[in-house]
């Protein structure tokens, strides 16, 4: 998209809220379609060299504009949260007055808790998107005549990277161009070792409230960080931060050690959920209020007229759900991204929001038919009041698309109209939904070996506390508490609530699940096989809750603030605790991975990691299920290893594998090939 400019001459008041300008703010669709791309591939490619080094000026540009200036990146971020004023001029039928935060009402733009949470945050990465290549076009002119032409190119095909924070990748920590200090690029003036954009913004202008003494960052290396406060203040020369220390520095062995627990755990089984889901009211926000319409049909047959009890849809994680949890990990106890009011100001949050836009245009890609319905807005916005009614027209206020007009969903919800695309839609364009599904499921699956998969389900009722806090799921742990470390193996997940008021009382719920499979296997608890007529809600189709489970004793639900923090699951407003279970990904047989060059593909290879070549047709192998590696593969020994050995194997691989043995021992025998073996010690070759 591209953006209509103004006349930086024009008379700027430093009070946002009463900025005038000769034109408006316009964001406009791109001429070419470009795709985005993922920054673990972005960065140190020498094939988006120009792109990174515009990238990166571009965000220094946008930074060292007066923050007054509606175009700078500090007015861009205050769109989301604070200063709760007025963006480009912007103030809608009903504007925010601070009298009303004592009602729950929410002073940002930004929709979280609504079907709107999807398609808002797309003009708003599209606008900080578009201020880039704007600043990129102009510093590319200014490149040396040599380098001109191809800078010029770049800055064309110029799209927002995204961070992919559930790549098999994101367990090793979070890329390193957002942690380091410095970084060299090419610059019209040749190559420089500049201050990094990417890793913090230093704030122009006090952001927040000034907290009592020795909570604020003015107090270091005595800063103690707030506990309870919702927002902590950042004074003026401050950068943003993720998990500071009481010297106000960020503390990147622990936002790492956050991601090698949370991925697997938390990140990638939410996605991996998410997928599943056919819905766009369940899959679009964490929000379930008693005036959903679609609730009724979430339990055809039994209504029932407690919202917090008519909840069955919700066995899956929406996206706001796993996005949440994200923000928490990233931020940590008093870094900006953890609270919803000034999670915009770190850089990190454009790249985050990206791959959220992404990850909601794959859905789309696997789910088109399925679009916004009417829904309810409890929180309200700047620009508009609680409960009020939103559906695909609502203006996506401040986002214009003309003088007159703004965004709405219904005028976002193609990508490419807009002038770009993600390369995985690009590779399954005109390749049918349930292809694109595969691969999706494929990419985010939590780990390879289970068919039937156990979640809990949690509802949380807001307003119970100040916020931001987690919800975390123990498996068989009575004693857990606040204390007991996520590296635990009876350690699930967590869901997130990350913006909570104890004014927040428009009778709304969250709902997050956790995925309890992988902490049932490290713990040795048998996953066993459902009946039908024992196990199947004849009404819903639906597997009831499992019996495996004392959910009082054997599930155990601990809330955690910031700080470390316990409560009662009752304090966090946790209502409800539900354990599900559900058979889908089942292994098709019929259907197995086939190469389609190289060496003949034996079929033991959909069940193995191929590693690297090890010369005359062998290579390394390590089994999906448990690990187990071989340097050089044996096929024989890697199709005895599943049928008698792995003890993660899936049932029906397992009994698959051995049926197979079978048949080639009787054959051998048959064929009197086997003239030293028994079928026996064909079946149990040493591993």
């Amino acid at each position: 998209m591209g953006l209509s400019h103004s006349s930086h001459n024009s008379y700027v008041s430093h009070v946002r809220s009463v900025a005038t300008f000769n034109e408006k703010v316009i964001i406009l669709p791109y001429e070419d379609i470009y795709p985005r791309l993922d920054i673990f591939d972005f960065y140190g490619n020498e094939t988006y060299r120009s792109q990174f080094d515009l990238l990166i000026q571009g965000y220094q540009a946008l930074q060292n504009r007066p923050y007054e200036d509606m175009r700078s990146y500090y007015q861009v971020s205050g769109i989301h949260g604070l200063p709760y004023t007025a963006y480009d001029g912007v103030t809608g039928s009903n504007p925010y007055m601070s009298s009303e935060f004592s009602e729950g009402r929410w002073g940002g733009y930004c929709h979280h808790g609504n079907v709107l949470f999807p398609t808002w945050h797309r003009p708003y990465m599209q606008l900080m998107e578009t201020l880039l290549i704007d600043e990129a076009k102009q510093i590319a002119s200014q490149y040396p005549p040599k380098q001109r032409d191809k800078y010029i190119e770049a800055a064309k095909q110029l799209r927002h990277p995204y961070w992919d924070w559930a790549d098999e990748k994101a367990v090793k920590g979070v890329p390193e161009i957002f942690l380091t200090s410095y970084i060299e690029i090419n610059t019209p003036k040749g190559k420089k070792n500049v201050s990094n954009p990417l890793k913090s913004y230093i704030l122009p202008t006090n952001l927040s409230t000034p907290l009592q003494k020795g909570q604020n960052p003015t107090d270091k290396p005595n800063y103690n960080i707030p506990n309870m406060t919702y927002n902590p203040y950042t004074p003026k020369g401050y950068p943003t931060i993720r998990h500071p220390n009481s010297n106000y520095e960020d503390q990147y062995d622990l936002l790492n050690q956050n991601f090698s627990v949370y991925v697997p755990s938390v990140l990638r089984p939410g996605l991996y959920q998410m997928y599943h889901i056919s819905n766009y009211l369940h899959f679009s926000n964490h929000i379930v209020t008693s005036s959903d319409q679609e609730m009724p049909e979430s339990n055809p047959g039994h209504p029932e007229p407690d919202p917090k009890k008519n909840l069955g849809y919700a066995h899956f994680a929406s996206i706001e759900t796993t996005h949440d949890g994200l923000h928490l990990i990233t931020g940590g106890l008093g870094g900006h991204m953890t609270y919803v009011d000034i999670t915009g100001f770190d850089p990190i949050f454009y790249f985050h929001h990206v791959n959220v836009d992404r990850i909601i245009a794959l859905w789309q890609g696997i789910f088109p038919n399925s679009w916004i319905p009417q829904n309810i807005n409890g929180n309200g916005t700047y620009t508009e009041g609680m409960n009020y009614v939103v559906n695909e027209y609502t203006d996506l206020e401040p986002f214009r698309k003309s003088e007159t007009e703004f965004w709405r969903s219904l005028d976002v919800r193609d990508i490419t109209k807009l002038g770009y695309t993600y390369l995985e839609l690009e590779k399954f364009r005109g390749k049918s939904p349930k292809e694109l599904q595969n691969y999706v499921l494929g990419l985010y699956k939590p780990d390879p070996h289970y068919c039937t998969r156990f979640f809990v389900k949690v509802t949380i009722e807001t307003g119970k506390l100040v916020g931001p806090y987690a919800i975390r799921v123990f498996v068989d742990l009575p004693s857990a508490n606040a204390a007991t470390p996520v590296t635990s193996p009876h350690f699930a997940g967590f869901v997130a609530m990350w913006r909570s008021t104890l004014e927040h009382k428009n009778n709304s719920l969250v709902v997050g699940s956790v995925d309890i499979t992988a902490a049932m296997v490290r713990l040795g608890i048998r996953m066993q096989q459902h009946g039908y007529v024992n196990d199947v809600n004849s009404t819903t189709g639906l597997l009831k809750p499992t019996s495996l489970f004392n959910i009082g004793t054997d599930i155990n639900i601990v809330p955690v603030m910031m700080n470390g923090y316990g409560v009662s699951p009752k304090e966090a407003g946790v209502t409800l605790v539900q354990v599900f279970s559900f058979e889908h990904d089942k292994f098709d047989f019929s259907n197995k991975r086939q190469r389609t060059s190289g060496p003949i593909f034996d079929e033991i290879w959909s069940f193995y990691k191929q590693g690297s070549s090890k010369g005359n047709g062998h290579y390394k192998a390590s089994c999906f299920y448990c690990s187990t590696a071989w340097e050089c593969e044996k096929l024989q020994v890697m199709k005895v290893h599943l049928a008698n050995y792995c003890l993660k194997c899936p049932e029906d691989v397992s009994s698959y594998w051995h049926l197979k043995l079978v048949e080639k021992a009787n054959n051998c025998l048959i064929d009197n090939t086997l003239t030293n073996k028994s079928q026996d010690d064909f079946l149990s070759q040493e591993i």
